[in-house]
């Protein structure tokens, strides 16, 4: 795995949408199937703490080369996750731009708490419409793509358990 995939794939470990219940029967097949498993696949399979588990992750991409990524936008894939959320209904809209105000209070993200205070503003001014939280979620799932597919992507293959694109 390359050390690009290895810092998105800790971000999206530490979001909480692959869970250590995921991704450690994932490990446990590696291990399994290869005659010599990566080192950290080996770790990460004994990790039930998905904090620990994002940092091991890190610490491989970095320790691969000189030249350190810099620490991922956490935030933005925790906010990808509260979208994931209502997109799925678990969650409405209203509910989701306030805890992506939290989220950016707290994390790093590409967006400000006031972009979605913002939205979260005239949602409310606009007495919760329906029609205006589709057109904010859609941009918002326009602004959001690329990530979403990142996590898809992992998520597709802990689901399908193609092992060897994990440990490439």
């Amino acid at each position: 795995m390359s050390n690009e995939k290895l810092v998105i794939f800790s971000s999206i470990v530490s979001a909480g949408l692959i869970t250590p219940e995921e991704y450690i029967p994932c490990c446990d097949e590696i291990i399994l199937k290869e005659e010599e498993p990566q080192e950290w696949i080996m770790d990460l399979s004994l990790m039930k703490d998905k904090d620990d588990a994002a940092k091991r992750l890190l610490d491989e991409a970095y320790n691969n080369f000189e030249e350190k990524y810099p620490v991922p936008e956490i935030g933005f894939f925790e906010i990808c996750s509260e979208f994931l959320k209502f997109q799925s209904g678990a969650s409405g809209w209203g509910d989701f731009l306030r805890s992506a105000i939290l989220i950016a209070e707290h994390g790093r993200c590409q967006w400000s708490e006031h972009d979605f205070a913002r939205f979260l503003d005239a949602y409310v001014a606009s007495g919760e419409s329906d029609i205006l939280a589709t057109n904010q979620s859609e941009h918002l799932s326009g602004v959001l793509k690329e990530d979403i597919e990142e996590i898809k992507f992992f998520q597709e293959v802990v689901e399908q358990r193609n092992l060897t694109s994990l440990s490439s």
